[in-house]
């Protein structure tokens, strides 16, 4: 009889090589600590910090509004006069109908260029951080708010308050609406997530309510001027608008410092961009 010999290794196929040497490159990243999909993050990392700094660059608005202020023919109040008639391209009576105040802003252009980038970075800076943040009904709607709010911005750029008013209007009231609502919307977003600061959350949902009911008075205070509560046309209106390039910039500063939600890249499939 003769040797009975086992048989020799299997060859295998060229498709099975390819997969058994792609799971042997998975094998050996797994075991050093990095992903296969680590240069996708990158990207996705690098863009979040150019959209970052987009938000970060939205306090160039207040920048903008003291220059204007110093180029104002006289006492300008943060209380009385609004933010508008920084823009006011022409000189006449104050947009609050106070006679005795006059209206005339020599640095218009400067406020109102503001302005239209200020809408630029805020619609730009929300594209590119978007996939940063968790999936979610309530993610999706509070981004879209916040970077909707941009556009309103840029119209009341492009139109200022003295020659083109119905527009003008219309950007302020979308622009208050969406930034305030954004904020309350993600303040809710951040105390549901897990990994989320619950201090950060707060803090973002009481801004929004506070903006939300300062844009309920702005709306009373055509009927009544006692809706100011005291605080002056100016005044209430910038209790809505402030606070919300401030917040913007503070989550631009976080996402650039890779801090709370968005410290590390996302572990499952990723939020699509819009």
């Amino acid at each position: 009889m003769g040797d009975i010999r086992p048989p020799g290794p299997r060859r295998l196929s060229h498709r099975a090589r390819r997969r058994r040497d792609k799971n042997r490159r998975r094998a050996r990243a797994a075991r050093a600590g990095e992903s296969i999909l680590a240069p996708r993050h990158r990207v996705m990392m690098s863009k979040a910090r150019v959209g970052g700094w987009l938000w970060v660059l939205c306090l160039q608005y207040f920048v903008a509004e003291a220059v204007a202020i110093s180029g104002w023919p006289g006492p300008y109040s943060l209380s009385r006069d609004y933010i508008s008639d920084l823009g006011a391209v022409g000189c006449g009576v104050a947009a609050n109908g106070s006679a005795a105040m006059p209206l005339c802003s020599p640095l218009h252009a400067v406020m109102n260029a503001s302005l239209f980038l200020q809408g630029l970075l805020i619609v730009g800076g929300t594209a590119l951080v978007w996939s940063r943040f968790p999936k979610g009904a309530l993610w999706t709607v509070a981004l879209l708010l916040v970077g909707g709010s941009g556009f309103g911005v840029s119209l009341v750029g492009l139109a200022p308050e003295d020659a083109l008013p119905g527009p003008h209007f219309l950007g302020a009231t979308e622009n208050f609406l969406f930034c305030n609502a954004g904020m309350a919307v993600m303040g809710v977003a951040m105390l549901r997530e897990r990994r989320g600061m619950p201090l950060l959350g707060l803090v973002t949902f009481a801004a929004g309510i506070v903006g939300l009911l300062g844009v309920a008075c702005l709306g009373v205070a055509l009927v009544t001027p006692r809706a100011y509560l005291g605080l002056g046309a100016g005044g209430m209106e910038r209790l809505v608008a402030y606070p919300f390039p401030l917040w913007i910039a503070a989550m631009g500063a976080m996402l650039l410092r890779g801090r709370g939600l968005w410290a590390q890249p996302p572990s499952g499939p990723t939020r699509q961009e819009p």
